[in-house]
């Protein structure tokens, strides 16, 4: 079937490709993707498996040595101490220079995977072959690769921005429930911080989670597409690129505060969100209805609106943490209406705490 590509560009020169399509993975040119002669390994979660040997079986009909190594990475065990896990493979199996490195699997994959390659020999190009409806819509475009530390989450990370982005929307098919959630997380983020065409969409119609049809695979490529934009604009995150933080401040301090995979990443970022949207009432006087109609998306979804009990003068501690935190304090992404981010600084701790307060049970 067909597919369509949208490139990330800088300087006026595409860097980064990202291919959307549905059934489309077997059809990808991938060996012009892959410099003639260079090995490749592909490293891939166990779970998309079959994914992967598809992967190796098309090269392999075309002379490309490859080598699959399957792997199980939850959230918690995305550190420096797997990261050292794949150094050390990669140093038994005598990688080089010329090496692709492929990443088959969700957003915890391919965050962890690509600061692999940005590292090792101080760096590998890589092709990034998204599996979970979150890293199709986000973790996997862009670039921005990185691990978490036990002060924070994605504290130690690099711009490194895959060679392609592969989306396939088909392999979502077989994804489970929370995966879905653990995505649309992002999905409701980009339609607030973009507005319409996404927020129309979102709007009009609602089609519940787990199965893929031509309403998801239109939302997956707007919001794929959406961030391959930003991230063109402002590949380092020093202006627009921001706003894809929207909801993020307080999502990932809730993921490290109650232990990486307690909460889902779609999860935290719809309570984030629901946080930002408060702030945003309080500091930019945004309409009400923005935070109602987000309320209504999130419902659908059944994303919790409230979180487990929490401290948060802890939580706070947490957010001082944070990789967006500059020495004058927090950065926040917040709106004046949707559609309309903005990055502000210096809102006084008590009105955040006092925001906090709509999330706690």
């Amino acid at each position: 079937m067909a597919w369509h590509e949208i490139s990330i560009e800088a300087q006026s020169r595409a860097i980064s490709h990202v291919v959307i399509g549905h059934q489309t993975l077997a059809g990808w040119p991938w060996t012009s993707w892959i410099p003639k002669g260079s090995p490749v390994i592909i490293v891939a979660d166990e779970r998309v498996q079959p994914v992967a040997q598809s992967i190796q079986t098309r090269l392999g009909a075309e002379d490309v040595k490859t080598l699959l190594w399957t792997v199980t990475i939850p959230e918690q065990d995305k550190n420096l101490q797997t990261v050292n896990t794949l150094y050390q493979r990669m140093g038994e199996s005598q990688v080089t220079r010329d090496t692709v490195v492929i990443a088959v699997g969700g957003g915890v994959l391919t965050d962890l995977v690509g600061y692999v390659a940005a590292t090792y020999l101080r760096g590998l190009r890589w092709i990034a072959i998204p599996t979970t409806l979150l890293a199709q819509v986000d973790a996997a475009i862009g670039g921005k690769v990185a691990v978490n530390t036990a002060f924070g989450k994605n504290l130690v990370g690099a711009f490194h921005l895959p060679s392609i982005v592969g989306i396939d929307t088909a392999v979502l098919e077989t994804l489970p429930l929370r995966e879905w959630q653990a995505g649309v997380g992002e999905v409701l983020k980009s339609a607030l911080i973009a507005g319409p065409p996404l927020s129309d969409a979102l709007s009009s119609e609602l089609p519940p989670l787990g199965t893929m049809n031509d309403w998801w695979a239109a939302v997956i490529g707007e919001t794929a597409a959406l961030k391959a934009r930003i991230v063109s604009e402002d590949l380092y995150e020093r202006n627009t690129r921001m706003f894809l933080n929207f909801g993020h401040t307080v999502a990932h301090a809730l993921e490290n505060y109650f232990g990486y995979g307690t909460l889902t990443h779609g999860e935290a970022v719809g309570l984030g969100t629901l946080v930002a949207l408060d702030l945003s009432e309080k500091v930019l006087n945004m309409p009400r209805w923005v935070e109602e109609q987000a309320r209504t998306w999130m419902a659908r979804w059944t994303l919790p609106s409230r979180a487990p009990a929490f401290d948060s003068q802890k939580l706070m501690g947490i957010m001082a943490q944070d990789k967006k935190a500059r020495a004058f304090g927090l950065q926040w992404v917040l709106l004046a209406d949707i559609g309309k981010p903005q990055v502000v600084t210096s809102v006084p701790t008590d009105v955040v705490l006092d925001s906090l307060q709509v999330i706690q049970p």
